[in-house]
């Protein structure tokens, strides 16, 4: 069980303590002492994209696919998703604040034969000028599931996804949904993190979502946001919103080990009891936010 100290409000740039707790992920993940991350099947061929991540590029590219398209993975962590786009003939650049998981990740793509490109970036700092030669590069932005929660400064990293796009470019999140981040359990029922942004929150304890026995210690920032939050922080980076879709299912635990997978197979969000003592209606789980930069 991890422990909360809160800190002082504020915004600030990627902490030292989430750079360490990533860089020891991107050395664990991976190495056959987690179930999450299956190497062997993504080697062979044999893992694609799960079902959220696929309809989240189906939804962005119209049902175009990403075949032929300049690909911007950003946080890509040590790149699962990152190859498997490449394999679906895109042109990927991976970025990540982590040495470690880009290392990661060229060597996970050299064993599957796959070319992608790396480039060790705070999201955060992406419009900059460090990063102009990027900038109207890329036709699609995509970024998945755990990616804001780290973020200090929202309006930064849309600011920097909207500067990698070419006009008529899009960006696809697929993300923790503000309710799914806000219970440290659901029975007994305990909520430690607000719906929107407060400032900074500080977390330590031990192991990986891919693995809460492992023997990780860690201490970490998070921060908040909300669904209006993150809507707004997309208009006022210039893009203009396609679609926001809310989803109640999951074929997996996003929080790694809060919920109870139902008899269909699914993970939903279900707080309490429903009318007249029955289960409760499942509460948004996830978000898939598409938002286009304008083309002229």
């Amino acid at each position: 069980m991890s422990t909360l100290r809160r800190l002082a409000k504020g915004r600030v740039m990627a902490t030292e303590g989430n750079l360490e707790h990533w860089e020891d992920l991107a050395a664990f993940h991976g190495t056959g002492d987690d179930t999450y991350y299956d190497i062997p099947a993504l080697v062979s061929g044999e893992l694609s994209l799960r079902g959220l991540e696929a309809d989240a590029v189906e939804l962005a590219t119209s049902g175009g696919g990403v075949a032929g398209l300049d690909v911007a993975h950003v946080q890509s962590h040590i790149g699962i998703d990152t190859i498997q786009l490449a394999r679906l003939g895109a042109r990927v650049t991976a970025f990540d604040f982590s040495p470690m998981a880009l290392q990661r990740l060229r060597e996970l793509a050299a064993l599957c034969s796959v070319d992608v490109r790396t480039i060790v970036a705070d999201s955060q700092e992406l419009a900059g000028p460090s990063h102009a030669a990027l900038h109207g590069r890329f036709d699609l932005v995509y970024a998945t599931v755990g990616v804001i929660c780290w973020i200090s400064d929202l309006d930064a990293w849309m600011r920097g996804a909207a500067a990698l796009l070419k006009p008529g470019g899009r960006l696809v999140l697929l993300e923790l949904h503000p309710l799914l981040c806000m219970p440290e359990s659901t029975d007994p029922l305990l909520m430690d993190f607000p719906y929107v942004n407060d400032g900074v929150r500080h977390y330590e304890g031990t192991g990986s979502y891919a693995n809460p026995e492992a023997d990780l210690a860690w201490s970490v920032d998070q921060y908040a946001w909300s669904i209006g939050e993150t809507v707004n922080a997309a208009l006022d980076a210039g893009l203009g919103i396609v679609r926001l879709v809310e989803h109640v299912a999951s074929p997996f635990d996003p929080r790694g080990d809060i919920l109870v997978r139902e008899e269909d197979g699914m993970f939903r969000l279900r707080i309490g009891q429903g009318r007249d003592g029955g289960q409760a209606e499942p509460l948004p789980m996830l978000f898939t936010l598409v938002a286009e930069r304008p083309a002229t």
